[in-house]
């Protein structure tokens, strides 16, 4: 009988060994948390990727938009010359020719 152990040295055994089983228990759902970590990583950096695209998208959208209001509201200028100011320049200078001439005429 020297040679088995006492019952408190199974009993040490045992702990160690559940301990030791503890510790590979842990080390597994660990290594599964990690994975799930970096599952949700890879997730959001996708997802951040898609926004960051989407929103350039949409900002080079919105200076084309300005860039073509821009324009327009230049051509709203020239057209408002065109179309308003030469032609009452136009009246202003024959209504002076008119008056000129009728001062001019009389004498």
């Amino acid at each position: 009988m020297p040679d088995e152990p006492s019952t408190g040295e199974l009993a040490r055994r045992l702990m160690d060994l559940q301990h030791a089983a503890q510790r590979l228990m842990s080390q597994e759902v660990f290594v599964a948390e990690q994975r799930a970590v970096e599952r949700r990583f890879i997730t959001l950096e996708r997802d951040v990727q898609l926004l960051t695209d989407r929103l350039d998208s949409e900002i080079k959208e919105l200076g084309a938009r300005l860039d073509t209001r821009d324009r327009d509201r230049g051509a709203n200028w020239r057209q408002s010359v065109f179309a308003g100011i030469i032609p009452a320049a136009l009246l202003l200078v024959s209504i002076l020719v008119q008056i000129w001439l009728a001062t001019n005429g009389a004498s």
